[in-house]
């Protein structure tokens, strides 16, 4: 896929998703439409984090164009992990019942 040019980080993007970003951020993080959040080592691991990133100001760039898009309820996993039932012990996941 073709990328962006790298933005100046005082630029903040117009679209919620993750992104590359330049050392002393990323290498991938998320971009939530408020501030970036926790960095990763991968574009999949990037959307799973829900914390704030430690650095709100790296340089990033983005897709030149719009990537597949992923199912927010599951984030492309196709399944949905609620943890462990206390009473049996069962695993509790399940498929995403919006893919």
């Amino acid at each position: 896929m073709t990328t962006t040019p790298w933005f100046d980080p005082a630029v903040r993007p117009v679209h919620v998703g993750v992104y590359r970003r330049r050392w002393p951020g990323g290498p991938f993080t998320c971009w939530d439409g408020e501030a970036w959040r926790a960095d990763a080592a991968t574009p999949e691991a990037a959307a799973a984090h829900e914390a704030p990133s430690r650095v709100q100001d790296a340089c990033w760039q983005g897709l030149a164009e719009a990537p597949a898009v992923l199912c927010l309820t599951c984030r492309g996993h196709t399944v949905i992990d609620r943890g462990v039932d206390e009473e049996t012990g069962a695993d509790l996941i399940s498929e995403c019942p919006d893919c």
